[in-house]
């Protein structure tokens, strides 16, 4: 009896430990939950589909990492500033973890329009705070953010890490997306164009999409005119990819590269600089190179499958320097580039490569030759076309390769 009685005791007890660690993990989160805002929301409403929030900061500040937040259609031009510093004013200011924050309707995308902001200190429209990690954002515009005096602005600077997906940033004054420090992240389907800074103070400092931060992975992304380059590495400490981006015309006055992938200007590089990859890349009537060392002090990328047309300083320009103590520029001898295309200008300049680097291009394939007759279009123009309806890069003809052009297998089409 003793030895049954016990063995009740034992049963009661396991069943209660197992009662109190569940009820204790309901109070915790008993389920992933939904908020809701919209441009007729209200702060002081529950949150629900029903009764919106008004603004991401109140949304953000009952929402916990798992949870979505819902951004319904329409344009919300009314923002309070979260956070400044010396230097920033942080519009809004993300600083929880594992929050998405997703159109309601991908058919109806809510803009983001920052023109109302002060410009007394840099605007950073939307910052990813630094620790902050795996938050998304999903089917938003940013628009109208303003520079002022300063040396630059940013629609998303990003300190910690986010995925942003079919986020379009245009018509400012600002950097698109800006990764930085400790930056890390990925940036699927995003459009980044007619982002151009002021003459003399900020045009030079406004890019369609930065990585200079740990690593970031651009997928399907487009940049066109924008006052500097398309795509900036500079300073980057982590390895980068661009994989399907394009690049065309930027010719607003900055630096105007389509893809500038490496340097560190007067920065001190890392003692083992990073290796980018670029493929199946586009690149074309860029005021400066299309895909572009920067001055890299060692290998900058390797470069597959890219395709790049009428770039005025040169098509592919692998220029590097001696190493990470020797600042010396040196023609490029580590870059590897295979399968690439080049027409309408110089194909491959700044270049010392050995023959094993530099293999099946346009320029030394055997046996192949480069006219326009191997293109279906040379109409660059086209690279800005809408968008599928699941955010896929339009359906374009420019540099498609006719059927029978010697080409076929290079390039990125």
């Amino acid at each position: 009896m003793g030895k049954f009685i016990k063995k009740i005791c034992l049963c009661i007890g396991a069943v209660v430990i197992g009662l109190a660690s569940a009820l204790t993990m309901a109070a915790t989160k008993a389920y992933a939950a939904d908020y809701y805002i919209s441009t007729t929301g209200n702060d002081s409403n529950s949150g629900n589909l029903k009764a919106p929030f008004a603004s991401i900061a109140k949304a953000q500040a009952v929402a916990s990492s798992g949870d979505t937040v819902y951004i319904m259609g329409g344009t919300y031009k009314k923002f309070n500033i979260a956070k400044s510093d010396n230097v920033y004013n942080y519009v809004v200011d993300i600083t929880k973890s594992g929050i998405t924050y997703e159109a309601y309707s991908m058919s109806d995308m809510p803009t983001f329009d920052f023109s109302n902001i002060t410009t007394s200190k840099r605007v950073a429209a939307f910052r990813i705070a630094r620790g902050v990690t795996d938050v998304t954002i999903t089917g938003i515009n940013v628009t109208g953010v303003p520079v002022g005096t300063q040396k630059q602005s940013e629609c998303f600077r990003v300190e910690g890490n986010v995925t942003l997906n079919r986020v379009t940033c245009h018509d400012n004054a600002a950097n698109g997306f800006y990764f930085v420090n400790h930056g890390t992240g990925t940036c699927y389907r995003c459009d980044s164009y007619n982002n151009i800074g002021v003459k003399g103070i900020s045009m030079g400092n406004t890019d369609g999409f930065g990585a200079h931060g740990e690593g970031v992975t651009f997928k399907e992304c487009r940049a066109w005119n924008c006052s500097d380059d398309g795509y900036d590495c500079l300073t980057s400490t982590g390895t980068n990819t661009f994989d399907t981006c394009w690049a065309y015309n930027m010719n607003a006055g900055g630096d105007s590269n389509g893809f500038k992938i490496g340097g560190y200007a007067m920065g001190t590089p890392p003692a083992v600089a990073p290796v980018h990859t670029v493929k199946n890349c586009l690149s074309a009537s860029n005021g400066a190179h299309g895909f572009y060392a920067n001055h890299q002090p060692g290998k900058s990328a390797t470069w597959t499958n890219n395709t790049a047309y009428n770039n005025k300083f040169g098509n592919f320009d692998m220029l590097e320097r001696v190493s990470t103590s020797d600042a010396t520029d040196i023609p490029g001898t580590r870059e590897v580039l295979h399968n690439n295309i080049s027409f309408g200008g110089v194909a491959l300049k700044d270049a010392n490569l050995p023959n094993e680097n530099v293999t099946d291009n346009s320029w030394n394939k055997s046996g192949v030759s480069v006219t326009a007759d191997d293109f279906q279009s040379l109409d660059a123009s086209q690279m800005t076309r809408p968008r599928g309806k699941d955010g896929e890069l339009p359906d374009i003809t420019f540099m498609h390769l006719n059927s029978n052009s010697d080409l076929n297998g290079l390039g990125c089409f």
